[in-house]
């Protein structure tokens, strides 16, 4: 009898999988053929490539058409190729997919629960409206002294470190981490987190633990965005309980020291506790405090630090490059006893370098959004589709942003390193929305221009004072961290600095 409903189970697992995979077919969508039980990701199954490196080869094979239809296990999901499309996906037809795929149960996550990037519906309406007013131009103009305070000390931090262990050699994402954790407890917490003087402290243990779910758990985590019908059975958190706690009780303490000593700081924590004593709303508790500086520091530190460092490779690799950007950075300070806030925005070689970084390597390799309202596609006269196609509500759709930053369609040589793309005329010619490394429409990144201030501003002060090269410890050529929600390289990236005198 065991044997006999063993059998019954598999033959009707069998037709539920297989019977599943004629969705597309049904829609007239083209897309590969699955595979049975892995659907059309058996690569991310076996830990050899990302899900964002999938939907970009998926993306590849299939040149002509607007969208393709995949299917994670047997979940149908939707990849949009079309710029048009994407363009009516994330801005003008925006309430029809206005929630990403990823939400968190505050229940499980009560910090990252309340993150932006991870409510959905009216909740994350308000809780934008509510966030914006900590990251326009005044806040960043205001803060701006901080990050340059922290750069003068990340300087004198790899000198001292050439000086004492005698190599030049470094690990990139070490040195950008340290950075930008300085930079974020000083600018959200008001606190320092000394990164440049500890080699380890309660900062550097939060932040190497913040996106990190420890054990099976960052397994689930990854399964959750391949089988996508598992979130049903088991909870995800990207926060231990451990870091959950110390990252709350760094919060408490530091308000009830600025209430005792009548401290007003104008920083991003600030900024919250006004908002909950101004507040009619009883919901706006000290959790909610709490959740919005969590979500500011682990954007900051962890995007921005990836960010800066694939950046100084890239400049590493591409010495021209490098030099002709500390050419621009050096007559800038030449010409000024400090760099001023709008001298450096409006350094066309380094917004160039950094926009040619971000397309190369994108913090989020595919942006996957959720549709919340049925919507109907009507094919225009070029596409392999040839009728309507309606999306229901409930389907994935994925914004396949690698396959797009690397379309030669888009980008001429996409492999290389060419930051005159994103210089004067040729900026203009970029088709909208196939360069989004931060996304578009009203989900695009809310911390964005903090994150793009900082990393400027320590790439300037890195370059005007270091000649820096790929180490050859470093692997070649880069493979990307299959497991990991975010671009990161599988090896670390060793760098040399030699000090310019």
């Amino acid at each position: 009898m065991i044997f006999i409903l063993l059998i019954i189970v598999i033959a009707v697992g069998f037709y539920f999988f297989k019977s599943s995979y004629t969705y597309w077919d049904k829609r007239g969508v083209p897309g590969p053929k699955p595979k049975l039980f892995f659907g059309n990701f058996g690569q991310s199954f076996l830990f050899k490539k990302s899900p964002a490196e999938v939907y970009s080869d998926i993306y590849n094979d299939f040149p002509d058409a607007s969208m393709v239809g995949v299917f994670r296990a047997n979940s149908p999901t939707l990849i949009i190729r079309d710029p048009e499309l994407i363009r009516d996906v994330a801005v003008k037809s925006f309430r029809n997919f206005q929630d990403n795929e990823l939400i968190i149960d505050k229940k499980d996550d009560p910090l990252l629960g309340r993150h932006p990037f991870f409510i959905g519906g009216e909740e994350w309406r308000t809780t934008r409206v509510l966030l914006t007013p900590g990251f326009t131009s005044g806040k960043m103009k205001w803060i701006y002294p901080l990050l340059e305070d922290v750069s003068k000390h990340f300087i004198k931090f790899i000198e001292k470190r050439i000086e004492s262990t005698k190599t030049e050699t470094h690990n990139a994402k070490d040195l950008c981490v340290r950075f930008t954790l300085d930079n974020v407890t000083s600018c959200a917490l008001g606190l320092e987190a000394k990164s440049f003087e500890e080699e380890t402290n309660e900062f550097r243990y939060i932040a190497d633990r913040f996106f990190t779910p420890e054990g099976w758990k960052n397994v689930v985590l990854y399964l959750v965005t391949i089988i996508p019908f598992l979130s049903k059975f088991v909870s995800v958190k990207f926060l231990s309980k451990e870091i959950e706690e110390k990252f709350t009780n760094i919060v408490v303490e530091t308000l009830k020291y600025r209430e005792a000593n009548n401290i007003v700081r104008n920083d991003f924590l600030q900024m919250l506790h006004q908002m909950k004593k101004s507040s009619n709303d009883d919901s706006f508790t000290d959790l909610e405090i709490t959740a919005h500086a969590a979500g500011f520091f682990g954007d900051s530190y962890e995007t921005s630090s990836i960010t800066m460092h694939f950046l100084l490779y890239e400049l590493a690799s591409n010495p021209e490059a490098q030099t002709k950007l500390r050419e621009e950075i050096v007559k800038a300070f030449d010409e000024n006893e400090k760099l001023p806030y709008e001298e450096l925005q409006t350094m066309p070689y380094l917004d160039a370098v950094l926009n040619e970084s971000l397309r190369l390597h994108p913090p989020l390799g595919s942006l996957n959004k959720m549709c919340t309202e049925s919507y109907t596609y009507v094919p225009r006269d070029n596409d392999v589709i040839k009728k309507p196609v309606i999306i229901e509500a409930g389907t994935p759709v994925i914004l396949p942003v690698y396959g797009l930053h690397r379309d030669p369609k888009y980008f001429d040589d996409p492999n290389s390193f060419k930051p005159e793309r994103f210089i004067g005329t040729n900026k203009e010619k970029i088709v909208k929305y196939t360069y989004m490394p931060f996304g578009e429409g009203p989900r695009a990144c809310l911390g964005q221009r903090f994150g793009i201030l900082q990393i400027k501003m320590g790439i300037a002060y890195v370059i005007k004072n270091f000649e820096v090269s790929v180490n050859g410890r470093t692997k070649s050529p880069m493979k990307y961290n299959p497991i990991y929600f975010m671009t990161i390289p599988n090896d670390p990236l060793w760098l040399d600095f030699k000090k310019i005198v």
